[in-house]
């Protein structure tokens, strides 16, 4: 049972960690990044990832509605029809030479 505790707390503090880390506008643009080249096939990664950096911002306050609006539509759209047409999105302008970070 102490080990299922401990485990738990240290979960809670790496989580809280990296919330207070996605509050940093830089920090989210590296972590993005490691996050769209090393999981080319989404498999919902992409999609927790946005999930803690909005809730990031929501805990700072830096989360204006627009923004909110924005990832509701773009949570829409992935939960329908899945991660991968971002990442076909992304391969496109990748062939195009265009880098977003």
């Amino acid at each position: 049972m102490t080990t299922k505790i401990a485990k738990t707390v240290k979960s809670d503090l790496w989580l809280n960690s990296l919330i207070e880390s996605l509050a940093d506008s830089e920090y989210v643009a590296e972590y993005l990044t490691v996050i769209l080249e090393n999981d080319p096939e989404g498999d919902q990664i992409l999609r927790a990832t946005l999930q803690d950096i909005i809730q990031a911002r929501k805990n700072y306050n830096s989360l204006p509605e627009s923004a909110q609006e924005y990832y509701q539509k773009l949570e829409d759209i992935l939960a329908k029809n899945g991660e991968k047409s971002i990442y076909l999105f992304l391969k496109l302008f990748i062939l195009f030479n265009i880098k977003f970070f």
